[in-house]
């Protein structure tokens, strides 16, 4: 047995697959858990936003996962255990379901190229409202019908991976450094307006476009069930700013950043656990009254943009079991 280290979008976690000499399937079950703490609105400028309470929302998602690993030939430290993986899997919330298609290749240790696509439909559930459409003449998002309208993405990523421990041999040396470029268009199928404000799952404040997500984790690996301890750094964004005049000050094309402490437990070979505490930017905005006063994040499309605001933005948990 082999064991291959992929880096994942999901969470931002670091998957672990143990894949035999032979062509092989494999399943999976990933559970993913976010808390988010409520953070305070402040006007203008850059700026940190303190905590203004203990809660502010909860997400859940599962994924079912079959991975069909092809081994690639070669002999040396470069080429030895790398493969081809397909696969396919489905994402279930309370508020969505979607579909996905991916591709893995590792033509040489220290690089891995990926490429998938994913479509999913979303519906109202105990007020979350999950794929709709915003309506600045009410400063409302209005939910699009389920199985009507489609969330689609594609996107392709390179991946380069590096590991102390394979110039300086040892258990102990494994001081790895991994960084990946998605490249990405997503956009709504069948929407009222397709050039509109959309909101996907629970983000508000999508468009239809290309955008680019950057993923830098440097970490510490260990022999022990608590097998990895690290930083992620990632920038998010869209790579045009094509938009209606009246979302102009908005800044569409806004680039989010974020921070995270991370942590791998792998408590045996078929389960593991990766976790994380993550900072995060959003917009911040000349004026909140509205904001303020109602307490509808659906004013934002309508603000002026004049900064970064971090925040303490949710612990996240992603649970992997092979079956």
């Amino acid at each position: 047995m082999k064991k291959i280290k992929l880096i994942s979008a999901l969470l931002g976690a670091v998957i672990t697959f143990t894949v035999s000499a032979e062509n092989a399937f494999n399943f999976y079950s990933v559970t993913d858990f976010g808390y988010y703490p409520k953070s305070d609105v402040v006007s203008g400028g850059t700026h940190f936003a303190p905590l203004a309470g203990p809660y502010d929302g909860v997400e859940l998602q599962e994924t079912l996962k079959a991975v069909y690993t092809i081994p690639t030939p070669g002999n040396n430290f470069l080429t030895e255990g790398n493969r081809i993986a397909l696969e396919g899997a489905l994402s279930i919330t309370p508020i969505s379901l979607t579909p996905k298609l991916s591709f893995f290749y590792t033509p040489v240790a220290f690089l891995n190229l990926s490429a998938g696509a994913e479509i999913g439909t979303g519906w109202k559930f105990l007020g979350i409202k999950s794929m709709s459409c915003y309506d600045p003449e009410e400063a409302e998002y209005k939910q699009q019908d389920p199985f009507g309208t489609y969330f689609y993405k594609l996107w392709a990523c390179p991946t380069i991976m590096f590991d102390l421990a394979a110039v300086w041999p040892g258990e102990w040396h494994h001081v790895v450094a991994v960084a990946s470029w998605e490249f990405n268009y997503s956009a709504l199928a069948g929407a009222d307006d397709d050039d509109d404000i959309f909101q996907w799952q629970t983000t508000p404040g999508k468009k239809a476009g290309a955008g680019l997500s950057q993923n830098y984790i440097l970490g510490y690996q260990m022999p022990y069930k608590l097998n990895l301890v690290g930083l992620k750094f990632n920038v998010d964004g869209y790579i045009n700013s094509n938009i209606d005049d009246q979302y102009r000050k908005y800044k569409i094309d806004y680039k989010t950043y974020s921070l995270a402490g991370v942590f791998s437990i792998q408590f045996t070979e078929k389960d593991s656990l990766f976790g994380l505490i993550e900072f995060r930017t959003k917009r911040s905005y000349e004026e909140f009254s509205k904001y303020h006063d109602s307490g509808k994040m659906e004013y934002e499309p309508l603000m002026d943009y004049s900064g970064h605001e971090w925040y303490f933005q949710r612990i996240g948990f992603s649970y992997t079991h092979k079956f």
